[in-house]
């Protein structure tokens, strides 16, 4: 099947936001959530259409700004052509739960997934754990099975709440934000936070949790908007000089 690019062409707003959540992508399996052609991220469509879903069948590494596809949020394709990834509903069934969230994200990166096969609670045990102190992560233990029904969505998107993220036992994660530099450190620092908290744990040591309403305060401190665009900005330098060197597309080994 000839891919068709699904840009939307109308409304420059979306083309561009589409190249960002293709880059989010990008960036995302640098920092560790890659998993062959499994994983993806989708953006709320500005005109209450539904979202924008990376098409099926590509790494992380290989989205560029027309690999989405737009769908409604019963599931339709609206425009574009390829593959419409099962775990759709997952992106959803949260959209429809959360006004507040424009992006979500899945994946299987590593440390989160081997935290979330555990009945280890994250906590913010250093500053990227801080992202989420407020809500906390949920663990969604219903199923490890792949989300792909509106009933799993629906379940999954209750018992994330308003919160950041969720670890799905023995599957991967989900991170939602309100727009793509959100949703991207949240998946990058859940997976940061969880190695670090994997650390202390293998270490064999005490470690005591955090005061809740300091590290709620702390996060406010060091995650304004303009330090996420920053943090933004420091990976997007760092996804160009990787892509100099070799491309868009799987890594060399």
């Amino acid at each position: 099947m000839t891919y068709t690019p699904a840009r939307y062409h109308e409304d420059e707003s979306i083309a561009n936001t589409l190249d960002d959540v293709a880059r989010a992508h990008r960036i995302l399996e640098l920092e560790g959530h890659g998993d062959m052609s499994m994983g993806h991220l989708s953006y709320r469509d500005p005109f209450g259409r539904g979202l924008w879903l990376k098409r099926g069948n590509l790494a992380l590494s290989e989205v560029v700004g027309d690999d989405f596809i737009l769908i409604d949020f019963d599931g339709n394709v609206l425009e574009g052509t390829g593959l419409r990834h099962l775990e759709w509903p997952l992106h959803a069934e949260i959209m429809l739960a959360r006004p507040d969230v424009n992006v979500v994200g899945h994946s299987h990166s590593h440390y989160a997934t081997v935290l979330g096969a555990t009945d280890q609670e994250l906590g913010p045990y250093n500053n990227h754990g801080v992202w989420f102190a407020e809500h906390g992560v949920p663990r969604f233990s219903d199923t490890s099975h792949i989300v792909t029904t509106v009933e799993l969505g629906k379940e999954v998107a209750k018992q994330l709440g308003d919160a950041e993220a969720i670890l799905l036992r023995n599957h991967g994660v989900a991170f939602v934000g309100d727009n793509v530099i959100e949703a991207t450190l949240a998946g990058i620092f859940l997976e940061w936070a969880s190695r670090f908290q994997l650390d202390l744990l293998q270490a064999g040591v005490s470690y005591p949790l955090p005061d809740h309403d300091e590290t709620v305060e702390k996060k406010r401190r060091i995650y304004p908007p303009k330090a996420q665009r920053n943090y933004w900005m420091y990976f997007n330098r760092k996804l160009e000089r990787v892509e100099q060197l070799q491309g868009i597309g799987i890594a060399q080994v």
